[in-house]
């Protein structure tokens, strides 16, 4: 089920939360295939996999898509089903970023960029995580405090579009624990399951999370391969 989570202030678009985008079934199977990739790229923080090419100032190098996103599971398919991507250039997601987070990793506010079509969509596997959201300074720079956060489920969506895409940074604080203080400030909890949300009634120690962050990216050039 697909729930449009409003933000602290009126924005003219926001954020669509959907839970169990994936299933635990494909959710195992795509584990393992990100796990038997011969290649991550090692950042300083945390790694990653890039499926579909390398950006390269604001363009895409493709590459093609592995199966396990285009055949099985066909994601790249239900992602242009939910209409998110409709106005973008080439109608669907034409990249995606893998990023893995152990427990302690995180990621510094930061925005997308002017290379994707203002739409994100990203699934969520392996653990939760609380995905966190700054309002940007009119003279640059953002507000440390966080003005709201995102519980991420595992198997679930979460597509980011609109002003919630251009007047807000997102980040993941590099902790291993999230406690309920933390957890009070996120704007999707009656979209989240009874389950969870019984969970971070108390601290929860933080597991590995792997995300799927789905972009188009307008401008392409053929690579290799």
């Amino acid at each position: 089920m697909a729930h449009q989570l409003d933000l602290p202030e009126a924005c003219e678009d926001g954020f669509t939360y959907i839970q169990d985008f994936v299933t635990e079934d494909e959710e195992a199977f795509l584990l393992a295939k990100i796990d038997a990739a011969p290649r991550w790229k090692a950042l300083a923080h945390r790694r990653l996999q890039m499926w579909g090419g390398e950006c390269v100032g604001k363009t895409l190098v493709s590459k093609p898509l592995p199966p396990h996103v285009t055949q099985f599971p066909a994601l790249i398919t239900r992602l242009e089903q939910t209409g998110a991507f409709v106005a973008s250039r080439h109608g669907q997601p034409n990249h995606c970023l893998v990023n893995e987070y152990l427990p302690g990793q995180g990621i510094m506010p930061h925005a997308d960029g002017p290379a994707y079509f203002p739409v994100v969509a990203t699934i969520s596997l392996g653990a939760p995580t609380l995905l966190d959201w700054y309002r940007t300074k009119p003279e640059g720079g953002y507000d440390p405090t966080p003005a709201f956060s995102i519980l991420l489920e595992p198997r679930s969506l979460l597509i980011t579009r609109g002003q919630a895409y251009t007047r807000y940074l997102h980040g993941i604080d590099a902790r291993t624990h999230d406690s309920p203080e933390q957890v009070a400030r996120i704007i999707n909890a009656h979209a989240l399951a009874q389950t969870t949300r019984a969970a971070y009634s108390s601290v929860v120690a933080r597991r590995r999370r792997v995300s799927l962050t789905f972009r188009d990216v307008e401008r392409v050039q053929k690579g290799l391969g």
